[in-house]
């Protein structure tokens, strides 16, 4: 096929929805707009079968970015080497979802889904598996429930946000009246999330095409080119009490890794979490620096954790070359080291 067909045919295929969330599953607990999802483990038989995996997603973009495409999976990854999964989508919120806390994201939402998923698979333990700021909410749950937590993989988790990232910088007092914001709308407006992204690397927005023609005969690259643009361009919101207290205890306080982020009546104590941590970054994550992700390791009180930094940036973790070879594999086989507690 010459060239030029590979490129009427790319154009053929804009503007069409590409094979997204490819992985069967079933319903196994909703809630208001949350749903968590279940997907059979399959391949390969084990003498023990490994504790269930729970992937809490960020509230910020829609859930099957690790469900992406086929071949860009790691939910259908995990449950090919034998390991039940279950994936959260926390929905789409409405006007009615604005007052909803950040206490209520991790001590209710996060709480009743690990009780089910337990339920569902007749363990009394899951092995939690957080993304971004999903790994985030990871940490407070484990910290304040952690008797449901039989160990922690944290994919580019931001932690420490005392540092000089753009979206730090973004978000100081002096630039960002979140209070203002939230007040005016409620849950901040979607348009408004995608565009600070597409704002941090704004010439990608244009040479991200030119990428595409001059892949336009792998359809292997233009499978996950299509898939991955029409996640970033699916843009969903979140709580607007949930997006002031993240922004404001967090990225302006920086109060989870001073022990000072109370959730209801408690405060999150990151040396409290004892469980096995496996700590996933990547070396050139523009989202969440490194640096931020990489200073859990002194403050977790695990003796059993490990730090995997791979090459790549933020969603190499989840779709990258470095997520297929290196990332998945490794969680893989940390997974099924785990035992209940």
């Amino acid at each position: 096929m010459t060239q030029l067909a590979h490129i009427t045919r790319l154009l053929a295929r804009l503007g069409k929805k590409p094979n997204i969330a490819p992985t069967p599953s079933r319903l196994v607990y909703q809630e208001n707009k949350l749903r968590v999802l279940g997907y059979a483990a399959a391949g390969k038989r084990q003498k023990q079968r490994p504790l269930p995996v729970l992937i809490v997603n960020s509230l910020v973009n829609k859930y099957y970015i690790l469900d992406l495409t086929p071949g860009k999976s790691f939910v259908a990854y995990l449950a090919g080497e034998g390991i039940p999964v279950y994936m959260i989508d926390w929905g789409v919120p409405d006007a009615g979802d604005a007052r909803l806390t950040l206490a209520y994201h991790v001590n209710h939402y996060l709480r009743r889904v690990v009780e089910a998923v337990c339920a569902d698979a007749g363990v009394e333990q899951v092995v939690l598996v957080g993304y971004c700021m999903g790994g985030t909410l990871s940490l407070m749950y484990t910290a304040l429930h952690p008797a449901r937590v039989a160990g922690l993989v944290l994919l580019a988790t931001p932690v420490d946000f005392a540092n000089d990232a753009i979206l730090n910088l973004w978000t100081r007092r002096e630039y960002f009246d979140v209070d203002k914001l939230v007040d005016t709308f409620g849950n901040p407006p979607e348009q408004l999330l995608q565009s600070t992204f597409m704002m941090m690397k704004p010439t990608k927005n244009i040479t991200k095409y030119v990428d595409l023609l001059q892949h336009a005969d792998n359809d292997d690259f233009v499978e996950t080119f299509l898939a991955f643009d029409y996640w970033v361009n699916d843009v969903v919101s979140l709580p607007g009490e949930t997006f002031r207290q993240f922004v404001k205890w967090c990225y302006q306080e920086n109060q989870l890794v001073q022990g000072k982020l109370r959730l209801g009546r408690r405060l999150v104590k990151l040396e409290q979490i004892t469980v096995p941590v496996l700590n996933v970054v990547a070396n050139h994550d523009d989202v969440v620096p490194r640096v931020s992700s990489e200073a859990l390791m002194g403050l977790v009180g695990s003796r059993e954790k490990e730090l995997l930094a791979v090459n790549g940036g933020h969603h190499g973790l989840s779709i990258g070359k470095s997520a297929v070879e290196v990332v998945w594999p490794q969680i893989a086989m940390w997974v099924r080291e785990r035992r209940a507690g």
